[in-house]
């Protein structure tokens, strides 16, 4: 053990003194000395002395009580802080600055307490771990800005391109692995990292090439593998600081029969020219965009985001968006089960059949072609159908509160017709059956 190392221990020492020591905060523990280590050399290379390196590497640990609050089992500190007399604020006015019960106002910045630092020296904004501004960028919360010093643009976020497997700019470190294909299952798991799919030029192989603005081999993927799956996930996340990270991973274009699962919790998920077997997504909290895929089956679940996508070929799919929006344009799914519980669903120019349905928000289906039954429903928004005029198609469409309409045609023919309920069909020889239901919106049909 180092000697850095040694005084970081200590300091983490006291800090964790007033809590029950338990499994899960030794672990959090540990997880702050590798970073605390890593912000210390970070510091230490800016020409700042050891104790001064020291210091402003606690200092980005803001006030963590609350965290170590909830990882305690016993929530009681070990002080007697309520036996003893409350101390009244004090105010101390000099030529060393202003001191005003948890206000300091010096040469340092000003503070309030832990949780508001303004440091003009090392030039950050720090307000707990919520809010960190710096030289370099802003982090607030989970997102991060990084400012552009050549072009004089303080606020713009950063976009990684898209589909590419080139080298960004920024990258500092950069890891490259290779997996041989197989009939397994192949799994890749990153928490908050914008993950690039796309075709390489690979006969036999995956490519994982993964991209950092820091350089620490902590931060490459794991590769677990047994007899029914190969497992590729994120390796460790700093908590003091943010890690600006991409993953490109490609595949062989005659990898048709591959099995991927791409789980991603926070952050974005893009896929471009892939021909698959099977092809799934798990997104906590983040967006995916899609061109030129194909797969025999595929099964998206985004629990919070948006999901764009153009040019899809799936012979069976399931799509739920819990909180977000569904927007596919091109898409040819002969078996589709495509549902979004707060937000709206849009698809243009679709082939195929299957069901659809959108809990409080539109559903807006433009139809190139049917070939099966569809069935939509809306609890509480608008059903909008367009179908083509050489599409001979059955209908069924009843809404409790709102409106039908279908455009007249010569060849329409009505069982039943009311404001609420139209039935029948439309053509000579309709196969398919456009059931459509809403409890409270309307319904239309062009």
């Amino acid at each position: 053990m180092t000697s850095i190392e040694m005084e970081i221990r200590t300091r983490l020492d006291i800090i964790f003194s007033k809590y029950t020591p338990n499994a899960q905060l030794t672990e959090f523990k540990e997880e702050l000395i590798a970073d605390l280590m890593e912000a210390y050399q970070d510091f230490a290379k800016q020409d700042k002395s050891h104790d001064e390196a020291l210091d402003d590497a606690f200092d980005q640990l803001g006030d963590i009580d609350v965290v170590l609050r909830d990882l305690s089992q016993d929530n009681t500190e070990k002080s007697t802080d309520k036996d003893e007399p409350k101390k009244k604020p004090f105010v101390d006015i000099s030529d060393d600055g202003v001191h005003i019960g948890n206000l300091h106002i010096d040469g340092q910045g000003v503070r309030l307490g832990d949780d508001i630092v303004i440091d003009g020296k090392h030039d950050k904004v720090q307000f707990g771990d919520w809010l960190h501004v710096d030289h370099d960028g802003a982090r607030i919360g989970k997102k991060y800005y990084k400012f552009d010093d050549d072009n004089n643009n303080h606020s713009s976020h950063f976009d990684d391109a898209s589909n590419t497997n080139q080298s960004p700019s920024w990258a500092t470190a950069h890891h490259n692995a290779q997996i041989p294909i197989s009939d397994k299952q192949f799994v890749f798991d990153y928490r908050d990292a914008v993950v690039n799919f796309y075709t390489n030029d690979k006969t036999d192989l995956i490519t994982v090439d993964e991209y950092f603005n820091r350089d620490n081999s902590r931060y490459f993927a794991h590769i677990e593998e047994n007899d029914d799956r190969v497992l590729v996930s994120q390796g460790d996340h700093p908590l003091l600081f943010h890690v600006r990270t991409l993953i490109n991973i490609g595949f062989p274009k005659n990898f048709n029969t591959g099995r991927i699962t791409s789980i991603n919790h926070s952050g974005r998920v893009t896929a471009s020219n892939l021909s698959l077997g099977t092809f799934n997504l798990v997104i906590q909290s983040g967006s995916f965009d899609g061109q030129q895929l194909k797969a025999k089956n595929a099964a998206w679940e985004i629990h919070s985001g948006t999901v764009k996508a153009d040019t899809l070929n799936f012979e069976k799919a399931e799509i739920f968006d819990k909180s977000g929006n569904v927007n596919l344009k091109n898409t040819t799914i002969p078996h589709a089960k495509i549902s979004a519980t707060s937000g709206s669903i849009q698809v243009d120019n679709f082939t195929g059949g299957g069901q659809f349905s959108a809990n409080s928000g539109s559903l807006r289906l433009r139809i190139a072609k049917l070939s099966d039954d569809l069935k939509l429903h809306a609890h509480s928004s608008s059903i909008r159908v367009t179908v083509p005029e050489n599409q001979d198609f059955n209908f069924d469409l009843s809404s409790n509160n709102g409106l039908v309409t279908i455009e007249h045609r010569n060849n329409i023919h009505f069982d039943k017709n009311t404001t609420g309920y139209k039935r029948g069909f439309y053509g000579t020889d309709p196969k398919f059956t456009i059931d459509a239901s809403t409890n409270f919106g309307t319904i239309k049909v062009y």
